[in-house]
């Protein structure tokens, strides 16, 4: 058993379309220990995505198992994926994804609101995070 904030052992993704086979990943294997910072880089259509999207579990291996806090990944129902994805998981996209009829404290906050977090601790938690990254003066923001 790993002990890992992350693990993956033998990590494996077949594309098929008809008759082209893809492999994107091939037998990836590592471990991310919890306060590690790692960066995923590689030329466009190396498999980034596709990587970050399992890590995330939005997308399943064709082969391999991904461990989170020691637990598989591919074991948890979908709603216990999505807790999963809510609580633990974050991610953070090269484009901007906000919805455009929130403000920029609602589109941080909105994660917080789905998981149940009060609307008053959410929005002062989206407040905080967006005055970290130096954006406090966008808090209200369209």
């Amino acid at each position: 058993m790993n002990n890992s904030l992350l693990h993956c052992h033998h990590l494996r993704k077949v594309y098929q379309e008809a008759q082209l086979e893809t492999e994107v990943l091939k037998e990836v294997e590592f471990s991310i220990e919890d306060s590690e910072l790692v960066a995923i880089v590689g030329s466009s259509g190396s498999g980034k995505s596709t990587l970050l999207h399992i890590l995330g579990a939005l997308d399943e291996p064709t082969d391999g198992e991904v461990f989170f806090k020691g637990t598989r990944l591919d074991t948890l129902s979908a709603n216990k994926q999505a807790k999963l994805r809510n609580k633990q998981i974050g991610f953070v996209y090269q484009f901007h994804h906000l919805l455009s009829d929130f403000t920029a404290t609602e589109n941080v906050a909105m994660p917080l609101l789905i998981g149940g977090v009060s609307v008053a601790e959410a929005r002062q938690r989206a407040h905080d995070m967006l005055e970290l990254v130096g954006l406090k003066h966008r808090l209200e923001h369209r």
